[in-house]
């Protein structure tokens, strides 16, 4: 069980990560937000565009520090040490339930905009799968 606790918390990190640093190194909002927005990034003002870089790079960074805690939490996980399965759910239900949120929000004010829902889903579900390998030994 330990193998599978390992592996859907390493999984849950890379995807982090991915996602953090797609945010963190994008030049304009994402093809969901011109969806829900109903303009396209050059229809927005340059001091609006200025605004909204700077909460994607402020969301990508914090997804790159969920996918590093993510990471650091497997040595002790490795040892046996069940508080960091708890730790990783913890941190993860602050981090990844909000945007659960959001993302479904987004989809609710606008169906055809693809929100990452679905990829959302997927590490929060990891990481509890991790979880409960953990505790399950």
């Amino acid at each position: 069980m330990q193998m599978v606790a390992l592996g859907a918390l390493v999984l849950a990190a890379l995807l982090a990560l991915a996602f953090g640093a797609r945010y963190l190194l994008a030049k304009a909002f994402m093809p969901y937000h011109a969806a829900v927005l109903g303009k396209s990034w050059p229809a927005l003002e340059p001091r609006l565009q200025i605004i909204v870089l700077g909460m994607l790079k402020v969301a990508g960074a914090g997804l790159l520090g969920y996918g590093v805690s993510l990471l650091w939490l497997l040595l002790p996980l490795q040892r046996g040490e069940v508080w960091a399965a708890w730790a990783a759910l913890t941190v993860s239900l602050a981090v990844v339930g909000p945007i659960l949120y959001v993302v479904v929000s987004l989809r609710r004010i606008e169906p055809s905009a693809r929100t990452p829902i679905v990829p959302t889903l997927v590490v929060l579900g990891l990481v509890v799968v991790a979880t409960v390998a953990s505790v399950a030994r």
